[in-house]
């Protein structure tokens, strides 16, 4: 009985020696999915289903294959130009008909959907995995669900306060931050991408969750701002960024769209007053973009 139970020990210390240690797994998924080879990939999710079972990564790697099936690019060739404006190739036949080649982004909707549900289990399971969590704002952004991209947006804030900004990535890493200024930054990222699509209904949806959350963050503060500048509330844009100021007198860029606001309102006192403060500061760029302004109030 002894040497069987030996001979066992032995037999289940060599399969746990073949098996692949995450980092490897995720190495040869990572090669797979660049080289589009999704046979690879699916067989590198199930070895890790098998020996990791619910590990946090699967949802992440699930999500990743499904989306690199969802979305297909296409050659078209057509008889008239593209409207958005993307690149083409324009082309002539033996006849001289001109067509218009370029391409064009298919979505397989039901690849999409098993994405979008992977990442929304690996959420529930791992609520402060943040790169599953962004990965499923940037899929919603990808596909133009802004109302579904700032409700993921606000599920993360709410998510940080209760975990103080302590966040793992992928294979469990833990997210170096100062607060949250990870998180922060991947927000201005998306408010960019809303901004760029026309969407500042959405972006200030998604700024004013911000400032829910983090009341006394400069840069939500001055996006908030920005953001009344764009919807042509001088007013609305300059109490923000007076708040801003409050709270980081020492930012430049804050102090010069006060000084700018000021100059389109007509407060020619004001916007001196400020473009002053700027000229005497530490950040050089902005001393002479402020002094170049001076100068020209002060020439009219």
């Amino acid at each position: 009985m002894k040497r069987l139970l030996l001979t066992l020990a032995i037999v289940m210390l060599s399969c746990s020696a073949f098996a692949q240690s995450r980092t490897e797994l995720y190495d040869r998924f990572h090669e797979a999915i660049s080289r589009y080879n999704t046979d690879g990939a699916a067989e590198v999710i199930a070895e890790w289903e098998k020996s990791y079972p619910g590990d946090a990564e699967i949802f992440a790697l699930q999500a990743n294959y499904h989306f690199q099936k969802a979305i297909n690019e296409e050659i078209v060739l057509s008889d008239t130009e593209p409207e958005d404006g993307r690149e083409y190739l324009l082309t002539k036949d033996s006849l001289g008909v001109q067509r218009y080649l370029y391409s064009e982004i298919r979505i397989d909707s039901t690849e999409l959907k098993a994405a979008q549900a992977a990442l929304a289990e690996g959420i529930l399971n791992h609520p402060d995995r943040l790169d599953i969590r962004l990965g499923k704002i940037t899929v919603h952004l990808h596909v133009a669900e802004h109302d579904l991209a700032v409700q993921e947006v606000k599920s993360a804030l709410e998510r940080s306060l209760q975990n103080q900004n302590r966040w793992t990535d992928t294979l469990d890493e833990p997210i170096e931050t100062d607060g949250v200024s990870y998180l922060r930054e991947c927000i201005q990222d998306y408010l960019e991408q809303l901004i760029e699509a026309d969407d500042l209904a959405s972006a200030e949806r998604m700024i004013d969750d911000c400032i829910k959350s983090y009341s006394k963050d400069a840069v939500f503060l001055t996006d908030k701002g920005v953001l009344r500048f764009y919807a042509d509330d001088l007013k609305g844009a300059l109490k923000w960024f007076r708040k801003a100021s409050k709270i980081a007198p020492e930012d430049m860029l804050i102090m010069a769209n006060i000084a700018n606001i000021y100059e389109k309102m007509g407060n020619e006192k004001k916007a001196l007053k400020y473009y002053g403060i700027i000229a005497e500061s530490d950040d050089e760029k902005f001393a002479e973009i402020a002094k170049s302004a001076i100068q020209e109030l002060n020439a009219e």
